[in-house]
């Protein structure tokens, strides 16, 4: 107690601390008086250094660890518990293997499922707990345990399994002197019961081994053994999933001593299932007062049964387990039960299965009519052919009755099979339904078999008919099950028109499960019957909903004032008469694997599936093929909803503002999507979301004010993303956040000093991410990669890297500026000084002036070429007077020429009655005379006025060389303009062309320029 308040002192007074958790690969928890490091599942291949020294539970199972060092667990003098199962530890030290004996408060250890081959040396005096299940240990002496006197459960099940013939080698005395009150033996090749076990055993378990005689000695000594198991030590192989070889004894047997159990007077479980028993002896059970489940199981018993002598020794049993007795296979008429079974005045499960037998008659179960407590009657796999459920009402407490995979119909009575012989009868459904274990040893089998579910069970009374070959409803063949509340029909072959008569007699019913069948529902008063139905189980019947023509309809809904659960799911829905589902009760629908991808489509009607459901809290529209969601679907969704589920779907956008239509949820979920992009402000569009599931997208990059002012968002899951940048300001909430867990894990962050505002605010918030030293991991840089992001020193290579940085930008700016200014003033004066003053100049020559030009440009060109003639008129004239802003027109030659008047004065009044002069250049043009003519009109203006007017258009490549184009490229480069070779440019050139018309630009002579050319 003392330490653990220290420790708890100790984290909150300081964020160091808990940043240093968050570099351990493990999740760390606290309580009151213990504190637990959860490292399990993170691919480990050695035990992480540094561990808390308070640490009281470690947990490093399903990992990759070969080897256990000496100085592993070197701080942890306080734990107490530690779990290494499911590694492949081999050995915990090459020269000292006693690497636990400095574990002085350890109580519990767990190597399951390694290679340990020899038990760990030295381990703690105190140790309570070992196991070692599924390990390669051949021997056990008697000085693995010397020293362990608080040793209690020692587990060493699977060590000698999968070699038939190897047996684990106990030597004598071995486990005498210690006070175990649990061993476990299972599994290990054992031909006798191991020799003077501890007194103290209240669990003995001695499954799967090889022993063929229980001798009257063997146990006698065990008065407190309370469980004990000697199952599976003499199968009968051809019915067992495993190789395995017959006990060489009379009949193939376990030979049990008349008096093997007689002093064992504690005992609550026995499980002698798996032996090839064909006989049971009363006496074993003599002095078992206190027996309560008896595990008889995969014997040769049926004769035992119909006889039943030895019930009357058993009436405290509540537990009887008597399936798979019938090895051979024989088919029988009736189920027998002999009278003994009415002795059995505590039952209160009776397990039944593999009698194989066609009819089930009220005589049949006449022996167990009595017996009040009985509540589990489990007779599935027994061929059942025939059933009258009236012979039910006989019982008294009657919870669950499973009748799955049978051959029950429920349809007209039929004639039993002919031609089937008595013996080796075979069919495709012979073989063990259960997903559990080959014998009913587990707990599961105690009361309820474990396919049973707990919502059904919840509800009362179950009927669980699942699994046989119904394929039609017949009411009057369902009488007798009126008190039913939860009714299992799934997995058969039910065609019904439901038409609201198929279940008049269950008028309790709560629970109906018609999964995978074929059911067709098109009535609107289907099901009407059921006033007090809860949950409706309608998944995996897809049949009809595929079959083209076929209409569904599920207006029945509306009939189901009580429905609180739906489950659509699976169906393939994309079609529905109804184009709304209508219910007031419903709480919880499940939709996915249907169609909305289709229904949802426009003009298909169906976007008010959902709106008329008003009570509607849980929708999962999962596995719908939705590549997008209608702009104002939300609008029609139940304002009641607080759960959405839309994963597994291919999204790669989402409406984030129509999340203002629900304002109720607090869970959406949206992983493996392909969406791309976050809303910029998450809490603009909703204010009640609490978990928001993101992981499995193609996210890269998130808003900086992504989590501002969200102040109910508890759970926020980015994995498996391809985030690369993280941001503080994109996790920052402000004041009074509620953000618990920020998952992460598996994106390619890329690890630079951009990263370092994220790290100083993961060390003071309190944030939870789920295996951030494990799975938060580096892309980059490359030298980096796979590293883990928190293991890097940002702030020490990052604060120092950016101080020297600001330096470098300082003192090279001021270096740069002076040489730069130094040259340009010596080497570049005159084109410095020119280039300031044209823009000078064409800034105050921006705006057009008003003078007695009333021409916009004069256009010269060679009216000879007809290209050029037809490129001009019919080309640069429609650009420039038919389209766009224009003020005056064009001068054109062959237009606006007076006739009769000489060309000289002709070509002087249009360059001086003209704003521009554009020269429309060709190879031929340049070297024409009235081409110079008119450029030294236009340089005289230049000269007299002040005003550049020209603006050269070429058409072709000409004056290449030319010093005085390449000078007027680079001072006015307006002026001079290429017709471009690609067509998608035409439009830039013509705009281009414009603006250098609009352009004024004025000469510049001033005494600067005199001086400077001067001298």
């Amino acid at each position: 107690m003392i330490v653990a308040f220290f420790l708890l002192c100790t984290v909150h007074s300081s964020e160091g601390y808990n940043w240093a958790w968050r570099k351990l690969p493990c999740d760390v928890n606290l309580s009151n008086t213990s504190v637990t490091l959860d490292c399990s599942e993170r691919y480990l291949k050695k035990i992480p250094k540094n561990l808390i020294w308070n640490t009281t539970n470690l947990n490093l199972a399903n990992n990759k660890i070969h080897n256990i060092s000496k100085d592993a667990f070197w701080n942890l003098n306080n734990v107490t518990w530690i779990d290494l199962r499911r590694n492949q530890i081999e050995k915990c030290h090459e020269k000292d293997n006693g690497v636990f004996s400095r574990l002085t408060n350890l109580k519990t250890l767990l190597l399951d499922n390694n290679k340990i081959s020899v038990l760990p040396k030295n381990l703690p005096a105190g140790l309570q707990w070992l196991s070692l299940n599924s390990n390669h240990i051949k021997s056990i002496e008697q000085s693995d345990f010397k020293g362990m006197t608080k040793l209690t459960v020692l587990k060493l099940n699977k060590n000698c399994y999968h070699n038939i013939s190897a047996e684990l080698t106990i030597q004598n005395e071995t486990f005498q002197h210690l006070q175990l009150t649990e061993l476990q033996l299972s599994k290990n090749g054992l031909h006798n019961v191991p020799f003077a076990l501890p007194r103290t055993l209240h669990n003995l378990s001695l499954l799967l081994n090889r022993i063929d005689h229980v001798h009257e000695s063997d146990l006698n000594h065990l008065t407190r053994l309370k469980v004990l198991d000697l199952s599976g030590n003499c199968p009968i192989c051809f019915t067992t999933p495993f190789p395995c070889t017959s006990c060489q004894t009379n009949n193939n047997a376990l030979q049990i001593h008349p008096n093997a159990f007689s002093k064992l007077s504690q005992l609550q479980d026995l499980r002698l299932s798996g032996n090839s028993l064909q006989s049971i002896n009363s006496m074993w059970f003599q002095n078992l007062t206190n027996l309560k489940y008896l595990y008889l199981s995969f014997n040769s018993l049926i004769s035992e049964f119909e006889s039943g002598q030895f019930f009357s020794v058993l009436p405290q049993v509540e537990v009887v387990d008597i399936s798979y007795n019938n090895p051979s296979e024989r088919i029988y008429p009736r189920l027998k039960l002999s009278e003994g079974f009415s002795r059995l005045e505590s039952l209160q499960t009776l397990h039944l299965e593999g009698y194989i037998f066609h009819k089930l008659s009220e005589d049949d179960l006449r022996p167990l009519f009595s017996l009040r407590n009985l509540s589990v009657l489990n007779l599935a796999v027994n061929f059942l052919q025939q059933v009258n459920l009236s012979v039910f009402r006989n019982f008294h407490n009657l919870s669950l009755i499973s009748l799955i995979d049978n051959r029950l119909t429920f349809s007209s009575p039929i004639r039993r099979w002919e031609g089937q012989s008595k013996s080796g009868f075979k069919d495709d459904n012979q073989g063990d339904h259960r997903e559990g274990p080959y014998i009913h040893t587990n707990e599961e089998f105690r009361h309820y078999p474990p396919f049973t579910k707990a919502e059904c069970l919840a509800t009362g009374p179950v009927l669980d008919l699942s699994r046989n070959n119904i394929y039609h409803v017949n009411p009057p063949l369902f009488t007798g099950a009126e008190n039913i509340t939860c009714l299992n029909l799934s997995s058969n072959f039910i065609v019904s028109y439901f038409n609201g008569t198929e279940f008049a007699h269950f008028p309790k019913l709560k629970y109906l499960d018609l999964s995978h069948n074929r059911i067709y529902m098109h009535s609107d008063s289907a099901l009407s019957e059921l006033k007090a139905l809860e949950v409706l189980d309608l998944s995996h019947n897809q049949h009809y909903f595929e079959v083209a023509g076929v209409r569904n309809c599920l207006t029945f809904l509306e009939n189901l004032q009580f429905l609180k659960v739906l489950n659509l799911s699976w169906n393939e829905i994309n079609m529905l008469t109804n184009k709304t589902l209508q219910s007031d009760s419903l709480n919880e629908l499940q939709f996915q694997g249907n169609r909305l991808d289709i229904m949802w489509k426009k003009q298909r009607g169906y976007q008010s599936l959902f709106k008329s459901l008003s009570n509607l809290t849980y929708l999962d529209i999962s596995y719908n093929k939705l590549s997008e969601i209608p702009d104002d679907i939300f609008d029609y969704f139940p304002k009641t909803l607080r759960y959405i589920s839309m994963s597994r779907n291919t999204l790669t956008d989402f409406a984030w503002e129509q999340l203002q239509s629900l304002p109720q949820l607090e869970t959406l979920d949206l992983s493996k999507n392909k969406l791309r992009v976050v809303p910029r402000k998450l809490s603009k569009h909703t204010r009640s979301l609490k978990v928001l599931d993101l992981s499995h997208n193609q996210i890269s990059k998130l808003r900086y004010s992504f989590l501002e002012n969200v102040k109910s968002l508890q759970i926020l899951n980015f994995a498996n993303n391809k985030l690369k940048h993280l941001g503080a300001s994109s996790f920052t909430t402000g004041s009074n956040h509620q953000l618990q867990i920020l998952d992460l894990q598996r994106n390619p962050i890329h690890c630079t000093c951009n990263l370092l505002d994220f790290i100083l605010w993961l060390e003071k918030s309190d944030t939870i991410l789920p295996r951030l030293a494990t799975d938060v991991l580096c892309d980059l840089p490359e030298s980096k990669r796979g590293h883990p992001m928190v293991s890097l020193d940002f702030k020490n290579a990052c604060i120092n890297n950016s101080i020297a940085e600001i330096l470098y930008i300082l003192t090279s700016s001021v270096i740069t500026l002076v040489m730069c200014t130094t040259i340009g003033i010596h080497v570049f004066y005159w084109d410095i000084s020119y280039a300031y003053n044209f823009c000078m100049a064409r800034f105050k020559s921006y705006y057009l002036k008003t003078n007695d030009c009333i021409y916009d440009a004069f256009v010269m060109y060679d009216t000879k070429d007809p290209m050029v003639a037809e490129w001009v008129l019919n080309h640069l004239r429609l650009e420039l007077e038919d389209r766009g802003r224009h003020v005056r027109p064009l001068c054109l030659e062959e237009r606006d020429w007076t006739p009769g008047i000489p060309i000289m004065d002709n070509l002087n009044l249009s360059v001086h009655r003209s704003r521009k002069t554009i020269f429309v250049l060709t190879e031929g043009f340049v070297h024409s005379g009235i081409f110079k003519m008119a450029a030294f009109l236009a340089q005289q203006r230049l000269l007299e006025e002040g005003v550049d007017v020209m603006v050269l258009v070429l058409l072709e490549p000409v004056l290449r060389q030319s010093r005085i184009l390449n000078l007027r490229r680079c001072l006015c480069g307006h002026s001079v303009l290429e017709w471009p070779r690609n067509p998608a440019a035409e439009g830039w050139f013509w705009q281009s062309l414009r603006n250098a018309v609009r352009f004024e630009s004025q000469g510049v002579q001033s005494k600067m320029f005199k001086n400077y050319f001067n001298g």
